[in-house]
C-alpha cells in the first residue's frame, strides 16, 4: 500500500488480503455505493455540458447501472448489439466502425459458452485466462481498430459479468500492478489477479452479505467494479471541493 503525496490518495496492491479488509471495514459504504448507482436514474433532456453544469454537485442516476439490463438481453454466444450498448453504458464511444467490424468477425466464443451467464470467476480453472483460446478471442477483439482494452473488458464483461472483469483505467489506477508501473496492457494478468481474490473465502463471505443488502441487484464481481469506481469518481469529488467519504483500509 502506498500513498500518493501529490494528493494524499492510497494505492492499494491488488490481493485477496486488502480487497477482503476494504469490504470488512468498509461494508456500510460499499452498500451504500451500489444503491447510489443503481438507484433513480433522470434520463438525460439536455447537451452533456449542460448536465453536468446543472449536477456539477450531484448527478442523478449513473448510465452504467444500465449494463445489466442491456447484457441480460444479449445473445449468450455470439457479440450482439446489446453488448455493444452495455458497453456504451460504461462511457465509452461506439462508433460506426468498429461496432459493425465486432460483428463481421463473428468471433468464437464457444470455450466460455459451456459456462452459464452467473458463472463465477472463483470457479473458472485455475489456467482459464492462460487458455490459448481465451487469449485468441482477446487478441480479436483487441486487433479490431477501436476496440481498446477497455472496451474489449466490457464487451467481454457483458457476455459474462461474473467471469470477466471490467478494466478501467480510473479503477486500474487504484491498485498496484506486479511491475510497478500500471496495468496498461495487461488485462489477462488483472483477470487472474481478480480470480485470486475471488476465490477468497472472506472475500465470497462479504460479497455475499453486500449482494443481500442490495437485493442482489449485479453480480459480485461487478458490484467489486461499482465499489471501485466510485471511490475514483469520489476522489475527483473531493478534489473539486466537495465533501466524500472515501474507502479506508487498516491492516
Amino acid at each position: 500500500m502506498t500513498t500518493n503525496s501529490s494528493n494524499h490518495f492510497t494505492t492499494w496492491d491488488l490481493n485477496p488480503k486488502v480487497v477482503g479488509t476494504i469490504l470488512e471495514n468498509n461494508q456500510k459504504l460499499c452498500v451504500k455505493r451500489i444503491k447510489q448507482y443503481f438507484g433513480p436514474f433522470e434520463s438525460r433532456t439536455m447537451k452533456k455540458d449542460a448536465y453536468f453544469k446543472k449536477y456539477e454537485k450531484e448527478q442523478i442516476g449513473f448510465t452504467g447501472s444500465f449494463f445489466e439490463k442491456y447484457s441480460e438481453k444479449s445473445d449468450r454466444h455470439c457479440f450482439d448489439g446489446n453488448d455493444v450498448s452495455a458497453a456504451i453504458s460504461l462511457s465509452i464511444t461506439g462508433s460506426g466502425f468498429w461496432v459493425t467490424s465486432l460483428l463481421n468477425e463473428q468471433i468464437d466464443l464457444s470455450y466460455f459458452n459451456k459456462h452459464d451467464y452467473n458463472f463465477c470467476i472463483s470457479d473458472a480453472e485455475v489456467d482459464f485466462f492462460n487458455n490459448s483460446q481465451i487469449k485468441e478471442i482477446y487478441k480479436q477483439l483487441d486487433r479490431i481498430n477501436g476496440i481498446s482494452q477497455v472496451t474489449a473488458s466490457k464487451l467481454l464483461a457483458s457476455k459474462r459479468p461474473n467471469l470477466f472483469p471490467i478494466f478501467d483505467n480510473d479503477v486500474s489506477s487504484l491498485f498496484l500492478h506486479s511491475d510497478g508501473i500500471s496495468w496498461k496492457d495487461n488485462y489477462l494478468d488483472w483477470c487472474k489477479s481478480w480470480q485470486q481474490v475471488m476465490k477468497d473465502e472472506k472475500v465470497d463471505a462479504l460479497l455475499a452479505q453486500i449482494s443481500k443488502e442490495t437485493m442482489n441487484v449485479c453480480q459480485p464481481l461487478r458490484a467489486l467494479d461499482v465499489i471501485f469506481w466510485l471511490e475514483c469518481f469520489d476522489r475527483k469529488k473531493i478534489k473539486n471541493g466537495y465533501p466524500r467519504e472515501l474507502l479506508k483500509l487498516t491492516l
